[in-house]
């Protein structure tokens, strides 16, 4: 039906898709470039959902100890510190860096915030600890998907990026087309 249409259609699974970089050999090299292009943007992408899910994660982290520890400084007041550590660092060394568009940034928030709000995390202070302990599992959970998810992406891209450096060490020209 119309769920499986609009699946296909997503980034991800079309990157993902056993025949994406099967006969790269035989692809334009502007076809290559888009690819590369794509996988760069899909990778970004994910690398925002992974900051914010552990942004989350280290939350919780925080409210886990917080109770382990018997008490101490309310969560609200180690905020702005947890959230400090959620430096973004350089990717893989390139100095490429992709931009994640406006609204890519949009569905990235509304995807860690539906986690958010099904695992009731807008208040962790407010949960029992049984809650606390599922929903800290559920986030790494996504994590861990989004992490297989951007290793398959990677995977693309240096297959991508391997066809792209054979054509230019074949015909340097191209590199500055």
């Amino acid at each position: 039906g119309v769920r499986v249409s609009e699946h296909a259609k997503r980034r991800i699974d079309r990157i993902r898709d056993q025949g994406y970089v099967r006969g790269l050999d035989a692809l334009s090299i502007d076809e290559l470039r888009a690819r590369r292009d794509e996988c760069l943007a899909e990778r970004e992408y994910l690398s925002l959902i992974r900051r914010l899910v552990q942004g989350r994660a280290e939350i919780l982290k925080a409210e886990i100890e917080r109770r382990g520890s018997g008490g101490g400084v309310p969560l609200v007041e180690r905020l702005s510190e947890i959230l400090a550590g959620e430096q973004q660092g350089p990717s893989r060394g390139e100095a490429l860096r992709v931009g994640v568009p406006e609204e890519e940034m949009l569905n990235a928030r509304r995807r860690v915030e539906r986690l958010v709000t099904d695992a009731g995390l807008s208040d962790p202070g407010a949960l029992d600890d049984a809650s606390l302990e599922s929903a800290a599992e559920m986030l790494a959970e996504e994590e861990r998907t989004v992490s297989e998810e951007r290793n398959d992406v990677l995977a693309a891209l240096d297959a991508l990026q391997d066809e792209l450096k054979r054509r230019y060490k074949e015909d340097p020209s191209l590199a500055l087309t």
